[in-house]
């Protein structure tokens, strides 16, 4: 059995975990309805740039390390793999366990309000002589400029509050001698597959732009993820996992929104309230046993110090207060 000392010096390694809470966030496909038309002429064909948006955020606040983010575009997959463990085809202790599923606390919902180009042609000096053209003319100097604008809002998934919104502007721009044949989207568009992860869309100049704005918005939703996190209550319920002398371990951590000064009522459930014919445990009778203290939190884990009239025991439900 692990010993107090152990689990200390594993906390004392990493301080990053002690008190932190890291709350669940979902990303919709971005709505690109009013820039549907701009996009298929630059692209020469439909592209569905929500889906696109929303793989990037995805990508840029999970890096961001601020909030959980859970699947919700392909969660499909997730649940055909959860009913195939359950089959009693996979081999006992390595399925993947129904109910699981992490629920999130918001949701992010975006959308593409400008996504275009701003191309500028402008007449350089006479007197240049141009090769091969026998004479002297004037080089036609070209600009091609890639704008695209996001914004977003975050919604509190449980009281349908908006909690936090942005918008971010990204843009590129590059400057030749001659025109720009295949630079805007340098052929990635071509029957209608555009990976927007992928570095020969980065290298474009729409595509920068696309970056740009993504960094940008990401930005701030990792930046203010420790105020939008401290504007929600969360109820959290746990057991008691072991007692050892003064220190009293819950099975929920910092994964749950636990952070070290919590209170928790500790309470010692007498009786369980069933439905007769499917056994389900409809409510609990319980009775107060005393509070605890976190001291100590990690990932799945908390510590803390007990005071009651009686002992706490294993298997006690602990409540937030």
């Amino acid at each position: 059995m692990m010993t107090r000392r152990f689990v200390l010096s594993v906390l004392a390694g990493a301080p990053a975990l002690l008190g932190q809470t890291k709350r669940s966030l979902a990303v919709e496909d971005f709505d690109f309805s009013t820039v549907r038309d701009a996009s298929a002429a630059i692209f020469g064909t439909q592209v569905d740039l929500g889906k696109g948006m929303s793989a990037l955020m995805v990508k840029r606040i999970a890096q961001g390390g601020k909030f959980t983010v859970v699947e919700r575009n392909k969660v499909g997959t997730v649940l055909k793999e959860q009913d195939f463990g359950a089959s009693g085809r996979v081999k006992k202790g390595t399925q993947a366990r129904i109910g699981q599923i992490r629920g999130a606390d918001f949701t992010i919902m975006g959308d593409v309000v400008v996504f275009g180009r701003d191309d500028r042609r402008r007449s350089g000096a006479a007197g240049v002589v141009v090769p091969g053209a026998g004479g002297v003319g004037g080089i036609k100097n070209n600009e091609a400029k890639a704008v695209v604008v996001l914004n977003f809002r975050m919604v509190d998934n449980e009281s349908s509050e908006i909690v936090m919104t942005g918008e971010a502007r990204g843009e590129s721009k590059r400057s030749s001698r001659g025109g720009f044949a295949g630079v805007f989207v340098g052929g990635v568009g071509a029957g209608g597959g555009v990976d927007f992860t992928a570095a020969n869309f980065a290298e474009t100049i729409i595509g920068e732009a696309v970056m740009d704005a993504c960094d940008k918005l990401a930005a701030q939703v990792n930046g203010q993820a420790g105020s939008v996190s401290s504007t929600r209550q969360i109820d959290i319920e746990g057991r008691v996992a072991a007692v050892e002398g003064g220190s009293v371990y819950i099975n929920v951590g910092s994964s749950s929104g636990v952070q070290v000064g919590d209170t928790f009522e500790v309470s010692r459930i007498v009786k369980e309230v069933k439905d007769p014919v499917t056994k389900e445990v409809l409510d609990v009778v319980t009775a107060p046993v005393g509070s605890l203290k976190i001291t100590s939190v990690r990932e799945k884990i908390a510590i803390g110090s007990f005071s009651g009239g009686q002992p706490p025991k294993e298997g006690d439900r602990v409540e937030k207060k």
